[in-house]
């Protein structure tokens, strides 16, 4: 239906009705299509802003999966960092220790991966921060494991090598029980029975007859068989797997360097050369080259009692 306009009139005081032209009607319905255009833009842009488009919404429900996926990986790699970590703490204090071998640097196993620019090309995806920390945390944890995985590399040769190892360490005492009379200055800080001053004593002094044999404690190749100054008459033989053992104040030197040894073969007799004041052996054991307690690997030809009596007398004499 056409819509029929009125106008009032003043001078007759009465509406009357206006024709309008065809122009004037275009114009009136360009200008509904045009006010009609504007309001339906702005509804539009008012939905599109509060409401997302079906796709939108699909890439926000997947984008939360992936938070929540990321955050779950986040606590099983806290949780197998824990297991990892005792695995370590036995390895270093338990296993590495049973073996003789040294422990493994935290600064080795945690060691830090080179460039400042490695997680770079993770910059631009979303949580960008949260999928860098966790790909540190796994890059970390392989690191860690390279290493765990290693170290018992390492353990298993020593294993293999166990019977040899045995055999090598110097478990004994190197005096008979029938010879052996007293432990007459212990491993430690003494007051030096010739010169008078406090110095490290860095063996255990074992007493017996002057001319009592001395055996070798463990197998092993004979180093020196010289004159070491205080030491006087000397013995040293290296053992492998980083052992050696020293026998000082000998009277007699029965092998000479290079030749091969094997646990309880005599060695030397009893003496007192060097800076000594009485028949005794100055009996000392290196591990990797740092002194010992010797009496500590007495463990294989005395008793369980008998071995703690021997070290607390090495310890506190």
């Amino acid at each position: 239906m056409s819509k029929t306009f009125f106008q009032y009139n003043p001078e007759t005081l009465t509406y009357e009705r206006v024709y309008l032209s065809v122009a004037q009607r275009i114009l009136i319905v360009f200008r509904q299509l045009v006010i009609g255009a504007g309001i339906g833009a702005v509804l539009f842009g008012i939905a599109t802003y509060a409401f997302d488009s079906p796709l939108e919404q699909q890439l926000k429900k997947d984008n939360k999966l992936l938070l929540s996926q990321y955050q779950v990986l986040s606590r099983r790699i806290a949780e197998n960092e824990k297991v990892l970590e005792e695995l370590t703490e036995r390895d270093n204090k338990l296993y590495r220790t049973i073996f003789n071998a040294e422990p493994i640097p935290a600064a080795i196993r945690r060691q830090g991966f080179g460039g400042t620019n490695r997680y770079e090309f993770l910059l631009d995806i979303p949580n960008s921060d949260l999928v860098i920390a966790t790909t540190q945390k796994l890059d970390m944890m392989s690191k860690e494991l390279y290493v765990q995985s290693n170290s018992y590399d390492e353990l298993i040769d020593l294993i293999k090598n166990k019977e040899e190892r045995m055999k090598s360490i110097p478990a004994i005492r190197p005096l008979s029980s029938r010879d052996f009379k007293d432990v007459s200055s212990g491993f430690g800080m003494r007051v030096h029975p010739i010169w008078g001053d406090l110095r490290p004593h860095t063996g255990i002094d074992l007493t017996a007859e002057a001319g009592s044999p001395i055996y070798a404690t463990g197998n092993g190749v004979v180093v020196s068989a010289q004159w070491e100054g205080g030491y006087g008459y000397c013995v040293v033989i290296n053992h492998g797997f980083g052992y050696k053992s020293l026998y000082g104040h000998c009277k007699e030197m029965i092998v000479r360097p290079g030749q091969k040894v094997v646990r309880g073969q005599k060695i030397a007799t009893v003496g007192m050369t060097g800076d000594a004041s009485g028949n005794h052996v100055h009996y000392e054991v290196r591990v990797k080259d740092k002194i010992d307690n010797p009496a500590k690997y007495f463990f294989m030809d005395l008793t369980p009692e008998e071995y703690e009596e021997m070290l607390f007398v090495s310890e506190n004499r």
